[in-house]
């Protein structure tokens, strides 16, 4: 995902308390590079553009598939016709982001620096907030599952952890359901899981897991990639959802796997906005007029969709 940083100066003596071209360059590609390795559910939603000054809301159109035509067509006779049944689905995008303030002080000991730093550090913020964002609008679908074959987080008990059949089961119901397969991190095509750590180590323990990463295809277990098993991709993110509220007593803690196929979700973009920007001020101005300080500051306009809810299973799991 690109970004965009914007200098903002005011004419001035010849000082070098602004940001030279060269300076700005570099800014943004600090923010760049720490900005990708933070974005997970962001990559892989389907991506709408709003052409700028056309409103802040947007919608997909969703085809449901009609009952199949088992019928032959009698002779000379022009059979009845179906009627289609057309989904709408909209969503308005928002502005969000924040800045911080560098005083002038900094300016004297050395402000570049720490520019340079809180650029590198604003880009993880902005994409740990744009991935947050994202996470909380899909991990809201309908489509859920529980280990244990249990009917809801609340009546999850000790022992309803993560297990070679819960994999089968929720790979099983994105058939059934028609889902599409994916292009995957590793090139090849299947379903997608948004993995916590935690259940990733569960995940690497089961007898399935080494089978597959050991006698099979050793690299993962080299690397300790998460990798593949029976055609879900488990993609490790700290961003995965976290519940400290299951179970009958309501307090066992758990992990919420968020799993996709294709089009399962969408990201609206209004004239490319959605790419995070980064904004320094390093002069004064009218609220501002003694340039006490100067400001680092980032902002992204979008939103998600749920697009397809058959295409996004939320499996359920207790850590103990």
């Amino acid at each position: 995902m690109a970004a965009k940083l914007q200098t903002y100066t005011t004419p001035s003596d010849g000082t070098n308390n602004r940001l030279v071209a060269e300076n700005a360059e570099f800014y943004q590609r600090t923010l760049l590079e720490r900005l990708q390795d933070a974005l997970f559910f962001m990559k892989y939603g389907k991506k709408t553009t709003i052409p700028r000054h056309a409103g802040a809301t947007t919608s997909w159109r969703r085809l449901q598939m009609p009952a199949v035509t088992t019928t032959a067509i009698v002779e000379g006779v022009t059979p009845t016709g179906i009627d289609l049944t057309i989904d709408k689905v909209s969503a308005t995008v928002q502005q969000f982001g924040t800045y911080t303030k560098l005083t002038d002080f900094i300016d004297l000991v050395g402000l570049d620096p720490l520019l340079t730093e809180v650029s590198g550090m604003f880009g993880d913020h902005a994409g740990m907030t744009m991935d947050i964002i994202v996470r909380d609008i899909i991990v809201a679908g309908t489509n859920g599952q529980f280990a244990g074959a249990k009917a809801s987080r609340a009546l999850l008990v000790a022992g309803d952890k993560i297990s070679a059949a819960e994999i089968q089961k929720a790979r099983a119901t994105m058939v059934k359901n028609n889902v599409k397969k994916i292009k995957l991190p590793n090139g090849n095509m299947g379903y997608l899981a948004f993995v916590h750590p935690d259940t990733v180590t569960q995940i690497m323990n089961l007898t399935e897991w080494a089978a597959q990463n050991t006698y099979v295809d050793n690299s993962n277990r080299e690397t300790g990639i998460a990798g593949q098993l029976y055609g879900i991709y488990f993609m490790e993110t700290t961003t995965a959802p976290v519940f400290v509220n299951g179970g009958a007593g309501g307090n066992l803690a758990g992990k919420s796997i968020i799993i996709i196929g294709a089009d399962a979700f969408g990201i609206p973009d209004i004239g490319g906005s959605s790419k995070p920007e980064i904004l320094v001020y390093t002069e004064g101005n009218t609220e501002n007029p003694l340039a006490l300080y100067s400001t680092v500051a980032w902002k992204s306009c979008f939103t998600a969709a749920i697009l397809q809810p058959l295409a996004i299973i939320r499996l359920e799991v207790l850590d103990v």
